[in-house]
């Protein structure tokens, strides 16, 4: 098993000097066939529950991430024509009066990327269109082009694969996945979560 950090299960970290629990180890490996790691935290005092991923760069250092859920969805078509384009906006539904944030899209070696064309109307047209990137179609539409793509397929130690999106905004990341059955999505989980230092990680031995 790919256990960088070393951990055990009920094994005691500090991550930020706030006290975790570790609760599971589980290894995944991404579309680029490298392995990576997440650890199961309980936070103690309050048994608030994060996931701290550790995986390798291309230069083989690695990156540790922490993320949290913040929202479960049911398969929604709407939703995902939105996933997978270069940016997305999306606002956290237990934070009512925070301002919306919007992610660019992490490119992921080996994704498949789809062009994809937006019809707008001329009321949401900005000044100067075709300067800012704006086309006119054969039956007078305007429209402009983004691109899409498909996630990436990450397969679990447990025979689980997801479907795969990651977003940042700054050090702040948008992680999308939903569960993929023999090529059928199911589910949207949707996490925040933010890059970490090593140095912010504290193993604390049990008395």
């Amino acid at each position: 098993m790919f256990n960088p950090l070393a951990l055990e299960k009920e094994s005691q970290i500090e991550l930020k000097k706030v006290p975790y629990s570790c609760q599971n180890i589980i290894n995944f490996t991404d579309a680029q066939g490298s392995v990576a790691c997440r650890y199961q935290l309980i936070r103690t005092f309050d048994q608030k529950e994060i996931w701290l991923e550790v995986k390798k760069d291309r230069a083989l250092n690695y990156q540790l991430f922490s993320y949290e859920k913040v929202q479960e969805m049911e398969y929604d078509p709407s939703f995902l024509a939105l996933v997978g384009t270069s940016t997305i906006g999306y606002h956290n539904p237990s934070e009512k009066h925070a301002p919306q944030t919007v992610y660019n899209r992490i490119h992921k070696k080996g994704e498949t990327v789809m062009p994809v064309k937006h019809l707008v109307s001329e009321d949401e047209l900005p000044e100067d269109p075709i300067e800012n990137g704006y086309y006119k179609d054969g039956n007078g539409n305007w429209y402009f082009m983004t691109k899409r793509s498909e996630g990436t397929l990450k397969r679990f130690d447990n025979n689980l694969k997801k479907r795969s999106w990651e977003y940042k905004h700054q050090h702040d990341r948008l992680l999308i996945e939903m569960q993929d059955d023999n090529d059928t999505l199911t589910g949207i989980t949707i996490y925040e979560g933010k890059e970490i230092e090593r140095r912010s990680l504290k193993k604390v031995a049990l008395v």
